[in-house]
């Protein structure tokens, strides 16, 4: 077994019949286990070797993800041991998902290896959890490890709900926008066609287009279908590669007002990480790489790569920072005022809740702008096919006249 006993890691061998009597015996005699590893079996796969069915299986929620670690949290306080915490939060979850990671990470941990590998193997947790988990497993409070965890998730889950409130009510205004036009250039346009050749009408250039896209897309709907289709791998393939293209992110970010709430969402999205894993005791200059990580911006992630570089070779992180154009001054002041009165861990907290709420109003102001001209636009455009269907007709009310 492995695990720790009053803050120090301890290892060793113990008799008992079964894995969970084996964890039975030690919780007695107060060792929070880590790992558990029947004797005279051989060894499991290397650490960094995924299980095979991690592959296989279903993407969970974050919200599901933080109510497990929630409950493996409360379970750990309660002195329950971690293999039967494991099986009974597997029992109480409704969520096929979900008791599959609980399988995985109980066959891993069985099988000898530590919590923080078994969750990395799963493929479920994000990097920043597996390394409060593991900071925990080299001598910290694994209760403590996992509620930080859960919280963190958590945040992390209800900025997304506030991203998609906000862009919520635009995005089904386009939608029904789109689907009006597709409606009258597809259906309603091409009925007038037969009434305007009886008429003898001049039909105007723009009437000629929309009744050759509307006999198009009545024809051949593949087409239309194929549009959609395109529209939507189109959108993926431009938020991929936002977090990933270095040109297209420094592109983005120069964009006027959207490039500022871009910058600032990663900046959040990084401090929180910050925040959680040293408020866990995870070293600083770990914690800022992880940070980067989950930036999800390749700026943003350079910046703070380079600080962690700074940090290594002995500055302090307020001055590493500083060296940054990217990340504000008001950041950077924020943290060398932590780091001088000796509470960085309080003040980073503050300040990526801070910055969370900053985004959220920036946001709600971005699109209590973009509204009303969608309204315009959208307006502007079914105005523009009801009146090609119009001035026909009234050219040939004026020829009879």
């Amino acid at each position: 077994y492995k695990g720790y006993q009053s803050g120090k890691k301890v290892d060793g061998q113990i008799h008992a019949n079964s894995i969970e009597e084996a964890e039975r015996k030690l919780q007695s005699q107060g060792v929070t286990v880590i790992a558990l590893l029947p004797a005279g079996r051989a060894a499991s796969k290397p650490e960094g070797e995924r299980s095979s069915s991690a592959w296989k299986r279903k993407r969970v929620s974050l919200s599901h993800l933080a109510s497990l670690l929630h409950d493996l949290g409360v379970m750990a306080e309660a002195g329950v041991p971690f293999v039967e915490a494991l099986d009974a939060a597997s029992e109480a979850s409704p969520n096929a998902a979900v008791r599959e990671v609980i399988r995985s990470i109980r066959e891993e941990v069985v099988g000898g290896k530590s919590l923080s590998v078994a969750m990395r193997a799963s493929g479920a947790f994000p990097d920043v959890v597996c390394e409060l988990v593991h900071v925990a497993e080299e001598g910290g409070r694994l209760d403590h490890a996992l509620r930080a965890g859960s919280t963190y998730l958590e945040r992390t889950v209800e900025m997304r709900k506030r991203l998609i409130n906000a862009l919520m009510y635009p995005c089904v205004l386009m939608l029904v926008a789109v689907l009006t036009g597709v409606v009258l250039v597809a259906f309603v346009l091409p009925k007038f066609s037969s009434i305007f050749d009886k008429m003898g009408a001049q039909i105007p250039i723009t009437t000629k287009w929309m009744l050759a896209a509307g006999t198009t897309l009545r024809n051949q709907p593949y087409l239309g279908l194929g549009g959609v289709v395109a529209a939507v791998f189109g959108l993926r393939y431009v938020y991929r590669l936002a977090s990933s293209s270095r040109p297209f992110s420094a592109f983005l970010l120069k964009l006027p007002v959207l490039g500022d709430l871009i910058a600032r969402l990663a900046l959040a999205r990084a401090f929180q990480s910050i925040a959680t894993l040293i408020s866990s005791n995870v070293p600083l200059v770990v914690a800022v790489e992880q940070g980067a990580r989950v930036s999800g911006n390749p700026i943003i992630r350079e910046a703070l790569l380079a600080a962690r570089a700074a940090m290594e070779h002995g500055a302090a992180f307020s001055e590493a920072a500083k060296e940054q154009p990217i990340i504000p001054r008001t950041l950077t002041q924020m943290i060398a005022v932590g780091e001088r009165t000796g509470q960085l861990p309080r003040l980073m907290n503050s300040t990526a809740s801070a910055m969370e709420e900053d985004v959220d109003a920036r946001l709600k102001a971005l699109v209590s702008i973009v509204e009303p001209v969608m309204v315009v636009a959208m307006g502007a455009f079914v105005g523009t096919i009801t009146l090609s269907i119009i001035i026909p007709i009234y050219t040939v009310v004026q020829n009879i006249r």
